[in-house]
């Protein structure tokens, strides 16, 4: 699945992200990579640059959703999520993108795939959530699958 056939398959959902918004930047985004030493797999950091704009998350997954723009607010900022799973000390190996209610969807950096699966770090176990439910294959898939549930 690409980013393309997210858009076609629910095409009559909003894009992900607000016109009116400063737009996630690649500047703001490698520097994110730089200061604390993270891997993105490429579909994320191309539906950052090139398809919010056009293509739609639910709305259950953009609530706490990272976005690589240091002016936007704290629950939109990709920095925060960062910051706010580094400071906990979680596992090196998980990059967090999304946080909601002290648990962060992640990427992990394991995989010797060029597009990580996406996984729940849960704060309440400590550990990588171990339901099905809560792993995907890569970003695209967590999109799909997160539309498929909510609408």
């Amino acid at each position: 699945m690409t980013f393309e056939d997210i858009k076609e398959k629910y095409s009559d959902r909003e894009p992900a992200f607000p016109a009116h918004l400063p737009k996630p930047n690649e500047s703001d985004l490698n520097d994110l990579i730089k200061k604390y030493n993270c891997k993105f797999p490429k579909s994320f950091i191309d539906y950052q640059l090139k398809y919010c704009l056009d293509v739609p998350i639910g709305d259950f997954s953009f609530d706490g959703f990272g976005w690589a723009n240091k002016e936007l607010g704290p629950n939109m900022n990709l920095e925060e999520t960062l910051k706010g799973y580094s400071e906990l000390e979680f596992p090196n190996y998980l990059t967090p993108f999304r946080y909601d209610n002290g648990d962060y969807w992640c990427f992990d950096n394991r995989s010797s795939e060029s597009e990580f699966p996406v996984v729940i770090f849960d704060h309440n176990s400590n550990d990588i959530e171990s339901s099905p439910n809560y792993n995907w294959k890569n970003f695209i898939d967590w999109i799909d699958k997160t539309m498929e549930n909510e609408y």
